[in-house]
């Protein structure tokens, strides 16, 4: 399986969960949003959330920043792009 085919499956599986992929898209929407309000924003549980995030992140497709002691997320737009380019050449 070619390098980029694998980055497309990683990334495909962690937003083939809908908790995630509503995260994600929450993430997408709001720009940067701290942990704590993703937390807020959905019936899940801490743990659970924190689960979701790292499983996005190691996908590639979410980074953070931390601020004190509060970590901020937002999209890896890069990594998004290469995604949806390699989604486009590879379904052609």
């Amino acid at each position: 399986m070619p390098k980029d085919l694998k980055k497309i499956v990683k990334i495909a599986k962690a937003l083939a969960d809908e908790n995630r992929f509503k995260i994600f898209t929450t993430i997408s929407e709001k720009g940067e949003i701290a942990c704590k309000e993703i937390t807020s924003l959905f019936n899940l549980t801490q743990p659970t959330i924190s689960h979701h995030l790292k499983v996005l992140m190691e996908s590639g497709l979410i980074d953070f920043r931390k601020e004190g002691q509060w970590s901020y997320f937002f999209v890896n737009k890069e990594a998004l792009d290469e995604y949806l380019s390699s989604l486009a050449k590879h379904g052609s």
